[in-house]
């Protein structure tokens, strides 16, 4: 009596196929991220694909996931560094400039407005980013109401400037410039008004 042959595993991982739907949601928005096309850029089968994922929402199912924890896992690691307010903002603005982040995060804004599942998940992530900036602006002495407000605009500044930096190719400036326009700004804001 023969015995079945035993199927093998992909050799590649769930995190590579992730990696590479994260790849091209950044490049190419989600409507791209199908299984033939992944499969093609990693010079594999569907069947490697289907080995870890039941189907296409799956793998957006557990990108969403991805996304969700790593981003809470920064904004804890951000909310737990020793140092002061100046280097807190500065660790948020760095992220906030780096052009493979924004890439994605535009990518991610692109899918959240043709899905609400989708938007709901990034407006969470986008109030816990704001709590922490909110935080900074306190530390500094804003008042809860002027945090609030300030965070807002700090965070619609970035936001202008991660889209801005994705679609304009002359616009290519790096972390300190990001810094250097909020911070005035910053200090404005937090100057007492003359009457």
């Amino acid at each position: 009596m023969a015995t079945a042959a035993r199927i093998r595993p992909s050799p590649l991982q769930p995190e590579d196929w992730i990696q590479a739907a994260f790849s091209q949601l950044s490049l190419h928005g989600v409507e791209t991220v199908r299984v033939e096309i992944l499969a093609r850029n990693l010079g594999a089968t569907k069947g490697s694909f289907y080995w870890h994922f039941k189907d296409r929402e799956d793998l957006l199912a557990r990108m969403l996931m991805r996304w969700e924890y790593e981003e809470v896992r920064w904004l804890e690691e951000a909310a737990s560094l020793p140092s002061g307010a100046a280097a807190r903002w500065a660790h948020f603005i760095a992220r906030c400039a780096d052009p493979g982040r924004a890439r994605l995060e535009a990518a991610l804004y692109a899918w959240s407005r043709q899905d609400d599942r989708v938007a709901s998940r990034v407006a969470a992530i986008e109030r816990k980013r704001r709590a922490r900036i909110v935080s900074v602006f306190r530390h500094v002495g804003f008042t809860p109401s002027a945090a609030e407000k300030w965070s807002e605009v700090a965070w619609l500044v970035c936001l202008g400037w991660m889209d801005k930096s994705t679609r304009d190719p002359e616009f290519r400036p790096d972390r300190r410039e990001l810094e250097e326009f909020l911070s005035p700004l910053i200090l404005a804001a937090s100057a007492p008004v003359q009457r």
